[in-house]
């Protein structure tokens, strides 16, 4: 028996109980082997997928914790700061020095927009085309 054409195609677990089914259909040339275009299928799946859901978790989760770091890092640095400047002013050494300046020109945070569907939207909304009459 010759192989002519492959179809492939796999279903990839991205995490959070969710699959992504990627396909191909390949022309089998006569040097190759089934297993190694398989395999070279497999792993071109693979890479268009991209990271699982649990990998991006595990990075957003990384960098807040970087996050709430720096914050408590700044926290800390600001209370140093400010009581330096009120030692230099109390000593007279310095009676113009300025409180820590509180960088009001940084990005604000993302926020994430999502929508819901509720039965009853669902219920309410036509789920046919005009064009799908004709399939009634």
């Amino acid at each position: 028996m010759k192989i002519k054409t492959i179809h492939a195609h796999f279903l990839i677990s991205i995490g959070n109980y969710s699959n992504e089914r990627i396909g191909f259909s390949v022309e089998l040339a006569e040097e190759e082997s089934l297993e190694e275009i398989v395999s070279n299928l497999r792993e071109k799946a693979k890479r268009i997928v991209g990271k699982t859901a649990d990998e991006l978790y595990s990075e957003r989760n990384k960098i807040r914790s970087e996050c709430i770091e720096l914050e408590v890092k700044l926290k800390k640095l600001r209370q140093e700061w400010d009581a330096t400047a009120e030692f230099l002013k109390a000593q007279g050494l310095n009676p113009t020095a300025p409180s820590m300046p509180q960088f009001r020109n940084l990005l604000t945070a993302v926020t994430v927009e999502s929508e819901v569907v509720t039965e009853q939207d669902y219920e309410d909304s036509d789920i046919y085309d005009d064009d799908d009459e004709h399939y009634m």
